[in-house]
């Protein structure tokens, strides 16, 4: 199986401190890859790094020439003096967007609806919609997101889970950090367990239940701790 991305001995310092220390794994393509951790693992210098935002201090990443990178940022910074559709237009002309991906995508996420409303109106789980849209209007191969149902209710956690299935369809390379993985184990088909900047486990979990992911995931988290 083709790799859309590897990383391979990445280590990151900030201020003398070690974020990340020789983290190395590899994501096939087309593949849903969870990074789970709690807060203050690494989870977000590592997806960074994977975006080519942030460099290393040690390692290297390696995306499959070709492939774009579409990275969903957990606290994007939105206008909420603007509509949704005046963001859209704006983070795509950023990002180079892709028009006939942008209005597919939209209708997707279900805010065609909303585009004339401002963004300081909207429910959290219409904005977390809008946060993640915007970073991947560029039509990606790969797509990053970072902690993608932090603070939403079940039902707005559920939509998010139904998008990530469409990537799936779609042929993307879907990559989650999330300190929530019982809202992904049912779509998770490869998991890796961060802890302290390190990567403690990898592990091929297709075909397994959601209980046992998460089974697999506290374990090695406690055992660890």
């Amino acid at each position: 199986m083709v790799d859309a991305v590897s990383a391979n001995g990445l280590s990151r310092h900030f201020s003398g401190k070690q974020a990340l220390a020789d983290v190395s794994f590899r994501i096939p393509k087309g593949c849903i890859f969870c990074i789970a951790g709690p807060n203050g693992s690494g989870k977000t210098t590592l997806l960074n790094i994977l975006a080519g935002v942030l460099s290393p201090s040690k390692g290297e990443v390696a995306v499959e020439r070709g492939l774009k990178r579409g990275y969903s940022y957990q606290h994007p910074k939105l206008s909420d003096e603007l509509t949704a559709g005046e963001n859209i237009s704006f983070f795509s002309q950023l990002s180079g967007g892709d028009a006939d991906w942008s209005r597919n995508l939209i209708r997707e996420m279900k805010l065609d609806r909303i585009m004339n409303e401002n963004v300081d109106e909207l429910s959290s789980g219409t904005r977390k919609r809008m946060e993640i849209a915007v970073g991947l209007l560029n039509n990606p191969d790969i797509i990053l997101m970072d902690e993608p149902t932090a603070g939403l209710d079940i039902e707005s956690t559920k939509e998010i889970v139904e998008l990530i299935k469409f990537f799936k369809k779609e042929g993307k390379t879907v990559v989650i950090a999330t300190h929530q993985l019982e809202n992904f184990g049912g779509i998770c088909e490869r998991l890796a367990v961060l802890l302290k900047g390190r990567i403690v486990l990898e592990k091929d979990v297709r075909g397994l239940s959601g209980d046992k992911i998460m089974n697999i995931y506290a374990s090695t988290a406690l055992g660890r701790g």
